[in-house]
């Protein structure tokens, strides 16, 4: 353990810490109060043995501001007195100690009192650890909700709380914000001559290119639902985003991903781009207008980029 031995006497502190060495412990010191509250302030303590009576800062005035500086943290404290009366021992448990040792020191009772605090120590590290791997365990269930396990990018409900966020912000700025949507053509047809199985592994292929052309960490691509994919492009004006929605499309075609079903014989994507600089009220209409703008493309011949 890092055990802090606070007490204005030297040769107090020096038996302690020799006790201490001899059990393994790892011993720091301070002189006073206003000492130990700035040492615990700037590292980490595992026990305490606090002197009561100290000038300027007393130990159980002490203890006190400590317990407030590490509220999420409790490690013991052992208070060192010359005290043994009631009222004192109220007082230093109402502190926020955990035991009491008199002075002068007794070794023996000094051990084993640490020995006791040690199983405090214990069962400390452990909640520290589960807390650690519950945090783990939280942090990744918050990752895979916001994901699609098929493609690895973000899912629908990821898209729908960035894009709200990104709307607001580019309103606000007065920054373009482009929003991409695109739709793997007769893709359903793909399935049906293929297999679902292979169906999955062109989604895969297609979510791989539009998340390399659109590689800047700003960008967001997100698997909207089925064959569809949505890309939110902040501060993108519309000259850049024809040209990203562009590079898209081809990307994917030069993939050539055999589509028997398709009239060129290959996997290609329909794109609908909107860029926002003011002229939609909401997201929902801005997300109206890309859709409207795919429609436009599937509606002339698929395998290009419309925009509204």
């Amino acid at each position: 353990m890092k055990i802090l031995v606070v007490d204005d006497s030297k040769t107090i502190r020096q038996l302690a810490a020799e006790c201490l060495r001899e059990m393994g412990h790892e011993v720091a010191f301070a002189e006073n109060g206003a000492d130990s509250l700035q040492y615990v302030a700037d590292h980490d303590v595992d026990l305490i043995l606090m002197d009561v009576e100290m000038p300027h800062l007393s130990g159980f005035e002490a203890t006190k501001a400590i317990r407030e500086v590490k509220k999420a943290d409790w490690f013991p404290v052992i208070f060192l007195t010359t005290h043994d009366d009631d009222e004192s021992f109220i007082n230093g448990v109402l502190a926020g100690g955990d035991a009491y040792l008199p002075k002068p020191l007794n070794p023996i009772r000094l051990r084993y009192t640490v020995l006791a605090m040690e199983r405090i120590y214990v069962m400390r590290v452990k909640l520290q650890q589960t807390q650690a791997e519950l945090q783990r365990a939280n942090q990744e269930l918050a990752r895979l909700s916001l994901v699609d396990q098929l493609t690895e990018l973000g899912n629908r409900r990821q898209f729908d709380g960035n894009f709200a966020i990104q709307f607001a912000l580019a309103r606000r700025t007065k920054t373009p914000l482009t929003l991409l949507i695109c739709d793997i053509d007769y893709f359903k047809q793909y399935n049906d001559t293929r297999g679902h199985p292979q169906g999955d592994a062109c989604l895969v292929e297609v979510a791989k290119s539009i998340q390399t052309q659109l590689e800047r960490e700003s960008d967001l691509v997100c698997r909207y639902g089925g064959e569809e994919f949505a890309a939110i492009l902040p501060e993108t004006p519309l000259s850049e985003a024809r040209r990203l929605a562009e590079a898209v499309r081809l990307d994917v075609w030069n993939k050539q991903l055999v589509h028997n079903a398709a009239p060129e014989r290959r996997i290609s994507i329909s794109l609908g781009v909107a860029t926002f600089v003011g002229q939609y009220k909401t997201p929902q209409m801005m997300l109206e207008a890309a859709d409207a703008a795919l429609y436009k493309a599937k509606q002339n011949g698929r395998n290009r980029v419309e925009i509204d």
